[in-house]
């Protein structure tokens, strides 16, 4: 049986995630390449590891079909809820001008492919992701693990090494569904990893490992991640490293200070994570690039106002995340 208890740290880490995401994303050049590189190793895999350290609860696994009846009212729902506004809020732009054909052609089609618009992507990649992960783990197989990882980075580097450097229009369309698979694979890694390291911190979890344990441990893990994401010498197993490494130490760091009011910011966006994730990538930052292009004449947001604009999306994505929880729930799976 799982323990069906909300943690509170787990949706700090989330939240801290979350809003590193749309700061990478308004960004331009004002935070250095190195931070920015460890940012980004952890970002998103941090919500796949969550995704395992919460499986990792439970003694056996559900069966698929539990896993793909609910997944596909939290992620599928959403996903072609959110495809939907997000093509007809484009399509509006499309008719007074702001994009061009070619640009609907192509989120069309991401969508069908389920590469997903803007940040969509993540959905198909978690759902693909656990249901991977439920069939290898349901196996009991440390052989079979082993061999899904082999696959795996074989799989992940002949796709890198296929499509690096590729910037056609057709390439993008032939690599549109391999990416989605891609991240599927990514996704696995990340749930496993975290799975690993949940039972790893159950076997050792003492009284003695409190909240000035978990704050070294994490400390240490995340300077750890910190340099094999920016150093790792090696192209492959870098997914195996620096992206479930760093997450493991932020959510122990988030374990140390869950009691604290200052991370009720956190924990707030780490709970409506996909709200956030959805809303602030697609729709508020569109109409702050209008408003940048109208009003300042700027052809893209970039340097410290960019942190102005970060904050107005915050802002905003709260008022439409209550409005939104409060009429359409169904949109975040709810």
């Amino acid at each position: 049986m799982a323990n069906n208890k909300r943690e509170t740290f787990l949706d700090i880490a989330k939240g801290i995630a979350i809003v590193c995401i749309v700061l990478l994303h308004i960004e331009e050049g004002v935070i250095p390449n190195r931070l920015n590189v460890f940012i980004g190793s952890f970002m998103i895999s941090l919500f796949f590891v969550t995704t395992g350290w919460l499986d990792a609860q439970r003694i056996e696994p559900i069966s698929l079909n539990e896993l793909i009846k609910k997944r596909w009212k939290q992620l599928a729902i959403p996903y072609f809820w959110w495809s939907g506004l997000i093509l007809l809020f484009d399509s509006i732009l499309w008719a007074v001008g702001y994009y061009d054909s070619i640009f609907m052609m192509k989120e069309t089609y991401k969508t069908v492919v389920l590469r997903g618009c803007g940040t969509l992507w993540f959905l198909p990649a978690l759902f693909g992701g656990e249901i991977i992960w439920n069939f290898i783990r349901r196996k009991h197989s440390v052989f079979l693990l082993c061999i899904a990882l082999i696959f795996t980075e074989i799989i992940r580097y002949v796709y890198a090494d296929f499509f690096e450097n590729e910037t056609s229009d057709m390439m993008k369309i032939i690599q549109a569904p391999f990416f989605t698979f891609d991240n599927m694979l990514s996704a696995w890694i990340g749930i496993a990893g975290g799975f690993a390291f949940r039972r790893i911190y159950q076997k050792f979890h003492t009284d003695q490992l409190n909240s000035v344990g978990c704050f070294i441990i994490g400390i240490c893990l995340c300077i750890i991640a910190y340099y094999v994401a920016n150093d790792w010498p090696f192209p492959v197993l870098w997914d195996m490293t620096a992206p479930i490494i760093g997450p493991v130490g932020v959510l122990l760091l988030c374990k140390a200070v869950e009691r604290s009011k200052m991370v009720y910011f956190f924990n707030y966006w780490g709970i409506n994570s996909m709200s956030l994730m959805v809303t602030h990538y697609s729709f508020i930052m569109v109409w702050c690039d209008i408003f940048n292009k109208l009003f300042f004449n700027q052809k893209a947001i970039a340097g410290y106002p960019a942190f102005i604009y970060f904050t107005v999306i915050i802002f905003i994505a709260y008022f439409a995340n209550v409005f939104l929880l409060k009429h359409y729930p169904f949109l975040f799976g709810k």
